[in-house]
């Protein structure tokens, strides 16, 4: 079966790509706009000079997606260095060295997939495909430098029953192909788009999409073993794009898909450089065994909701969440909260009473699941 059209990219096409990439304006401008926004906007043209020399220095000679990813490794690292209070983890000892499909809760749109694949690389381990929606990919320069960093295409809003048999059916042999002859591990959310909510669910039907391609020749079960499949759950003590999740996205009802692209370029790179305070992933057991869809979403689902890692901000959002009204910020907190509170104050100030309460919310969700998961597994 032909993947091209969804798959991420080859060896043979990386220094193809790069030379696009190298001449494209509209992405020198846009990496020069992000890192010298004020040169940018009077001498554009040596911001823009600047950035394609150092692309050129940082990426010629670069003929694998192997080589794009030990280039682009000491970003990632300074990235996590001046946007984090740290980086942690826990779980190590369940990776191996085998093709793994890992499901994971999704905050963000690409640092999510980026920090499991910093941790693998770190271990010497081999990095993950990325599953990422189609809205994302528009044949810009954006698309270019994700499936150069193995992102491949999931389509949605499919229309038709043949349409979205054929799609799905043709995404779920190419994950399975990438797993079981690549010998290429995926990175798939456990449902369509972010948990803007922060209500970390596992949908069935993304379950449903990875087995339909073996449903013929394996059981669930023996499917399940084949993939190797493993829960990870990543969180954030600060989300950058808190506030726009409360906002929500309703006022882009009436924009072109290219006014949301640009907004969602946006929205990626406010994740990619926003600051995120302390980030913790965890990399739960493989699943060995399940033979019912049902109870596989809901076995992820536990693994992930009970192995989140909560931070004093999730507990602070929960605590003042009750007493919501124009002078809640002065409430008395404990001191390990109280730089949360004063980042609450900060964000918290430019929103409407209902937004305000949809952001605390989102910070306090995964304090209230991870309660309901321990009450009802027992002590």
């Amino acid at each position: 079966m032909d993947f091209s059209d969804i798959s991420s990219y080859s060896d043979a096409q990386v220094p193809e790509k790069l030379k696009e990439l190298e001449s494209n304006k509209e992405f020198l401008g846009y990496i020069a706009s992000l890192l010298f926004p004020k040169s940018n906007k009077y001498f554009p043209w040596l911001s823009n000079a600047y950035v394609g020399w150092k692309f050129n220095k940082l990426f010629s000679n670069c003929s694998s997606i192997g080589d794009f990813q030990d280039r682009m490794a000491p970003l990632v690292k300074s990235m996590i260095k001046s946007t984090t209070a740290g980086f942690s983890h826990s779980g190590i000892e369940n990776l191996t060295d085998k093709p793994t499909l890992f499901i994971s809760n999704h905050r963000d749109i690409s640092l999510d997939a980026a920090f499991l694949n910093f941790l693998l690389y770190s271990h010497k381990l081999n990095t993950v495909r990325i599953a990422i929606g189609d809205n994302l990919l528009d044949g810009g320069f954006a698309e270019i430098l994700m499936r150069l960093n193995k992102s491949f295409v999931v389509h949605r809003d499919i229309k038709g029953v043949k349409e979205t048999l054929r799609k799905l059916s043709k995404l779920s042999a190419y994950i399975n192909h990438s797993i079981q002859n690549e010998n290429e591990s995926i990175w798939i959310a456990q449902k369509e788009g972010r948990a803007n909510d922060g209500n970390d669910f596992t949908d069935e039907s993304v379950l449903k999409m990875l087995y339909l391609d073996q449903r013929k020749d394996l059981t669930l079960k023996e499917w399940v073993k084949k993939v190797n499949l493993t829960p990870v759950v990543i969180s954030y003590e600060y989300d950058p794009l808190d506030t726009v999740k409360a906002r929500g996205w309703d006022y882009q009802e009436d924009w072109t898909s290219e006014l949301i692209n640009k907004n969602d370029l946006n929205e990626m790179a406010s994740g990619i450089f926003g600051y995120k305070g302390r980030v913790h992933l965890h990399i739960c057991k493989p699943i060995n065994e399940c033979d019912d869809i049902r109870k596989l979403a809901n076995v992820i689902q536990e693994a992930i909701i009970s192995n989140y890692y909560l931070w004093p901000s999730n507990h602070t959002a929960a605590s003042i969440l009750p007493n919501l009204s124009s002078n809640y910020i002065n409430m008395e907190v404990s001191a390990e909260n109280q730089n949360s509170l004063s980042y609450f104050k900060d964000r918290l100030s430019n929103l409407n009473s209902q937004q305000k309460e949809e952001m605390l919310m989102t910070y306090a969700r995964p304090v209230f699941n991870k309660e309901r998961a321990r009450l009802a597994t027992g002590p």
